[in-house]
């Protein structure tokens, strides 16, 4: 297993000149951030993901590393990788911008003639019924219902895309057991 190199950017300039010295010699890399609460800069997701599409890449899991600081793996994208309409729209953005890179704009291009992979769901999805009912059955459901937009729509799209109700059901009593764990997702 080979060590993922990691990087701490307070700012855009910090994590654009991290691209350009490393985007060829790494496939990885895991950015630290602060959490807001210490008051320290770091980016914002939004920042930080625009800026790796900018490059080809796009970022992955984000793990807590303590109380104050969390990091996000950032990836080169595959060749074949497919892209969300959301990626799409970002990418438009930063070469509208002037912001996009040669390496980028190649992914992009390759990007664009592949199907996305949108999962037609609305941005704030309601809670179906039965996951309603199951997680304020063990006083969860105002939990999930501050939980961030893409994960509760991640956990939704699950329940709502089961075909048998035995799944249903299995999907439901496994992310009622990530809410109690506090996992997003």
């Amino acid at each position: 297993m080979t060590d993922i190199p990691s990087c701490y950017a307070g700012n855009l300039k910090e994590w654009r000149i991290w691209f350009r010295r490393n985007h060829r010699k790494h496939a990885k890399v895991n950015l630290i951030s602060y959490k807001k609460h210490t008051g320290k800069p770091s980016l914002s997701h939004n920042e930080s993901m625009k800026e790796a599409i900018c490059w080809g890449w796009i970022d992955t899991t984000v793990k807590r590393l303590d109380d104050e600081k969390f990091q996000r793996t950032f990836v080169k994208r595959k060749k074949n990788a497919t892209w969300s309409n959301n990626t799409l729209s970002y990418a438009a953005d930063m070469i509208q911008k002037r912001r996009m890179t040669k390496v980028g704009l190649a992914a992009y291009e390759r990007g664009k003639r592949k199907p996305t992979i949108d999962h037609n769901l609305p941005r704030n999805p309601s809670i179906p019924e039965n996951l309603k009912t199951a997680l304020a059955k063990e006083k969860l459901l105002t939990k999930f219902e501050h939980y961030p937009p893409s994960s509760k729509r991640m956990f939704i799209w699950q329940i709502l895309h089961a075909k048998r109700p035995e799944t249903i059901a299995k999907r439901i009593k496994m992310t009622v057991a990530k809410v109690k764990e506090g996992k997003k997702q």
